[in-house]
């Protein structure tokens, strides 16, 4: 019974061990739904993603004032990046966690994203309980399944923290 009972918790050691990503900056896989309602993950969206590309991964909400800030922002510096930089390209996408599609479309709208960033939706909050971050806006730059940089809030520091990052990987 004692050997029994030592398989068991050695197999479920195991387990514990590879059930989660593969090392501490490796992302974790998330669902993501898109405005056509159609179900995704976070790892089948970024292997579409060339090799050497970045991706501006933004939790956002319909009811955060910073982030309504901070996203023209994103927007602006992404438009930038890919005017000067034709080998890398950064992708922008933004999660409104907490919202609907309706929401999501009306803020798209009201912030002129249109079709210059990916727009999914979390209306479960799921990521947030994923990814561990308290809320919104929280920000990530992720490369493959690399997170480079992730910060919660949008203040001048972290907003510079994350131009640093992406500036030393042009």
């Amino acid at each position: 019974m004692k050997t029994i009972l030592w398989v068991l918790i050695s197999l479920l050691s195991i387990g514990n061990l590879t059930a989660g990503p593969k090392d501490q900056n490796e992302i974790p896989n998330i669902p993501l739904y898109s405005l056509d309602l159609e179900r995704k993950t976070l790892y089948q969206e970024l292997n579409q993603i060339p090799e050497g590309d970045l991706v501006i991964l933004n939790f956002t909400s319909s009811d955060c004032p910073p982030c309504k800030e901070e996203v023209p922002n994103l927007l602006e510096y992404s438009k930038k990046w890919n005017g000067s930089h034709p080998k890398t390209k950064l992708h922008l996408w933004i999660v409104f966690v907490g919202d609907d599609p309706s929401s999501v479309s009306k803020l798209a709208n009201e912030l002129g994203i249109k079709k210059q960033a990916s727009l999914y939706f979390d209306s479960l909050q799921t990521s947030m309980r994923i990814l561990e971050f308290p809320g919104t806006p929280t920000t990530m730059v992720v490369q493959k399944k690399n997170v480079l940089f992730k910060e919660y809030g949008y203040t001048k520091e972290n907003w510079s923290k994350m131009i640093s990052v992406l500036e030393n990987r042009r």
